[in-house]
């Protein structure tokens, strides 16, 4: 009996971490950097815009995992899962780099593709880490979405809960 009751309590205190601060009249902040403000509660809907990272907004509905908010930008559905109850804070601690991609300017992009960066790199030690980085994309880049999309239906997972 005992085993049974841990993976309901671990389950239990999942959905009501879920649910903490997502009630109808609240405001919440988006947790990433560009956030799909979508037409309809479904993972695929049409966006009606992008909001941007720690954006106010408030809830007017809920629906299973979904959220209606309205915000500057207009009204539109977000999975509660890119939803916050308190601010997050931008951590932009990597050396003075941007953490919004839009705000990169091409000099850093191409930082490390300089042949200084390069020596440094072999000189530590670490060209096979640049090497390992590189199959990891081209096996990253081999996935398209629809096998994504398909393993996340599949699994319940994210907005496919």
């Amino acid at each position: 009996m005992k085993p049974r009751i841990i993976p309901f309590l671990f389950a239990c205190a999942i959905c009501a971490t879920l649910s903490v601060g997502f009630e109808a009249g609240n405001t919440v902040f988006t947790t990433h950097y560009e956030t799909a403000l979508l037409e309809e509660p479904q993972p695929l809907a049409k966006s009606v815009a992008t909001l941007p990272f720690a954006a106010s907004v408030n809830i007017t509905t809920l629906q299973g995992h979904w959220a209606q908010v309205s915000c500057t930008n207009g009204s539109g559905w977000i999975y509660l899962g890119n939803l916050a109850g308190e601010k997050p804070v931008e951590n932009n601690s990597i050396q003075g780099l941007q953490t919004s991609a839009s705000a990169t300017t091409a000099s850093v992009a191409a930082r490390p593709l300089d042949n200084v960066t390069s020596q440094y790199d072999d000189q530590e030690g670490l060209g096979q880490a640049a090497d390992d980085v590189k199959w990891l994309e081209s096996q990253s880049d081999a996935i398209s979405n629809s096998v994504v999309i398909t393993y996340l239906k599949t699994n319940k997972k994210g907005e496919y809960q």
